[in-house]
């Protein structure tokens, strides 16, 4: 039997990732695919009481799961399972991981029918200057160390993968580019969670200074910082009526999208003729 999780039990940004679950996927029946999932995904996601949960990942290694949970394997950049397949889909920590980050997030889009829930880290001026100065990386060459150099690198190969950061504008760009006839709902989640990158380096006697003298003062950072804060979720919420249709079109008879004619004669002089 699993042993019980415990909010005690988390670290910054697990708490952070079951707290964003919390208040976005408040129905704990809901049916979740969870992309690039392991460990973690399986404490936060029993701790807050869910029943249908299932974990893919490109290899073939599955934590242990809760009753009625399942794994399937299969690359995030085109897993398979139907269009709408799941109430919501979520990644934590995974799609920095991708060699194409945009399309799993897509794919995503693609299987949830309400919600694309993804936690990363947020490209601000504060994390160019930290990436830098040598206190977390760019490339995550000690995700491979730490893996006994076989995996856990790009698409979970011995490869160190660049870390991907996202901005709020990006996310919508991706979204509205893929599905440009819809009004899609955003929201976005802020957190702080101090480098462990320079503990794990012989070197960098600085870097690792600091982040400890800056450890007991996080919960203010985080006040001050704001956005500069290196904890991001997304929350990209599909439409669920047929109102929710860009202005300039309409629905035609076989459900599909149409420019609307008379919504554009009425704001627009007809081009004249040559």
């Amino acid at each position: 039997m699993a042993r019980e999780t415990t909010r005690e039990s988390f670290n910054t940004r697990t708490l952070f990732y079951a707290e964003t679950i919390k208040a976005w996927l408040p129905m704990r029946e809901s049916k979740v695919l969870i992309v690039g999932g392991e460990d973690n995904d399986v404490r936060v996601f029993r701790y807050l009481g869910f029943t249908d949960v299932t974990l893919t990942n490109v290899g073939l290694r599955c934590p242990p799961l809760p009753a009625g949970w399942s794994f399937a394997q299969g690359d995030g950049h085109a897993l398979p399972f139907p269009d709408g397949s799941f109430d919501a889909v979520v990644a934590h920590a995974t799609l920095h991981h991708c060699r194409s980050p945009h399309r799993v997030l897509l794919e995503m889009y693609r299987l949830a029918r309400e919600n694309v829930v993804f936690i990363e880290a947020r490209d601000s001026v504060l994390m160019r200057l930290v990436e830098a100065l040598g206190i977390t990386q760019s490339y995550e060459v000690t995700a491979v160390f730490n893996n006994g150099g076989i995996r856990g690198g790009v698409d979970d190969t011995e490869v160190p993968n660049f870390v991907f950061r996202w901005t709020e504008r990006e996310v919508e760009k991706t979204i509205n580019t893929y599905a440009p006839h819809l009004q899609h709902g955003y929201s976005y989640r802020y957190g702080l969670d101090l480098p462990q990158t320079p503990a794990a380096l012989r070197s960098g006697f600085l870097a690792r200074l600091l982040v400890v003298a800056l450890r007991p003062l996080s919960g203010l950072l985080g006040i001050v910082l704001g956005r500069q804060q290196n904890l991001f979720a997304a929350r990209i919420k599909k439409p669920q009526s047929r109102d929710a249709l860009q202005p300039w079109l309409e629905w035609r008879y076989d459900n599909s999208p149409g420019f609307n004619r008379s919504w554009a004669q009425s704001r627009f002089r007809s081009a004249e003729p040559d």
